[in-house]
């Protein structure tokens, strides 16, 4: 996948390449991926009011892949560049604009271009495209995310059998309703007082064939991870276990009699047990006087559990392909 496209540019967008043909794939179908991370859709994100439609431009045809490069464009209706004019010649703390400068001598200012959250669209529709093929491929096959920790307030375990539609019952995207509300509470807090709150993510993939992964540098631990730390602002992943510093601090006869040690993989590879891992965000950096002045997120967690589960849907998808688990035996 390729994506492309500036915050405050004219359009966002991605390019797949490799999807193999005949994989059903209504427009609908990333139109709905995409609403569930789209700004302005709750009183906890971004005010920033955007659509977010996806325009198909190749790929499919009569709801079906090609097998050729599917690409859409998502236009940006409501980008305020000139909310960014003060900071053409100055570098905002804690964000990535010094080190861009650095790097490639020239960067756009207009809310980060590129080094944006707003980049997370093309994430998005590449995820809903992987999410296509992984349906017909795996039908068995369930991913899941949620959100697991809001500042110092962590979700207590969840069930299994949770759903996407449970998660998103609740603004701040947690299945557990009294600790979803007290989420929503802090990060309405945070908002008011011009401040942001970190968080994490935990995704449970379960319904994979055993054995998915390269061994050794293409392990699915590694594949996943790599995957998710190229998302802006995470700043930690772990597998299995949520308090990682405390298991591996026990001795093997206790680690080892865990069910939840490997968090689905052992060797580089599934072992047929459902995959958990948490993703760890940290504090967006645009607090005080630019979150005064910009339209920015008081904590990333929420909107970005569909991005989280959109990486996890690509890199699963890229790892079949590779397998010698696809195409299935004729």
């Amino acid at each position: 996948m390729t994506t492309f496209g500036e915050s405050h540019g004219p359009a966002l967008g991605a390019v797949i390449d490799g999807c193999p043909a005949r994989v059903r794939l209504e427009l609908p179908q990333v139109q709905a991926s995409l609403d569930r991370r789209r700004p302005g859709a709750s009183a906890l994100a971004s005010p920033r009011r955007e659509p977010d439609s996806a325009e198909l431009l190749s790929g499919v045809f009569e709801g079906q892949t090609l097998g050729t490069p599917i690409a859409f464009v998502v236009w940006n209706r409501d980008a305020r560049p000139s909310d960014y004019d003060s900071l053409a010649a100055a570098d905002r703390p804690g964000h990535a604009d010094a080190v861009w400068r650095a790097r490639f001598g020239h960067r756009d200012h207009r809310g980060g271009g590129r080094t944006s959250g707003r980049e997370t669209v093309g994430r998005v529709l590449g995820g809903a495209v992987a999410d296509a093929f992984l349906t017909q491929a795996l039908p068995e096959l369930r991913v899941v995310a949620w959100v697991a920790q809001v500042g110092a307030v962590i979700c207590p375990p969840v069930l299994q059998t949770v759903t996407r539609a449970q998660v998103d019952a609740a603004v701040a995207r947690c299945p557990d309703a009294p600790t979803a509300a007290i989420m929503g509470s802090l990060i309405a807090q945070a908002r008011e007082a011009h401040d942001s709150l970190g968080g994490a993510i935990d995704v449970r993939i379960a319904g994979l064939p055993v054995g998915l992964g390269e061994p050794v540098f293409g392990k699915l631990k590694a594949t996943l991870a790599a995957g998710f730390a190229s998302i802006g602002a995470v700043t930690g992943v772990t597998w299995g276990l949520p308090d990682v510093a405390r298991a591996v601090a026990a001795p093997g006869s206790k680690f080892h009699t865990s069910p939840r040690a490997y968090g689905g993989i052992q060797g580089g590879l599934s072992n047929g047990e459902p995959i958990e891992a948490r993703v760890y965000f940290k504090p967006p950096a645009s607090i005080g006087e630019l979150a005064r002045s910009g339209r920015h997120d008081p904590c990333i967690a929420p909107r970005a559990v569909p991005v989280v589960e959109a990486m996890a849907s690509l890199c699963l998808a890229d790892l079949l392909l590779a397998s010698r688990a696809w195409p299935p035996p004729s």
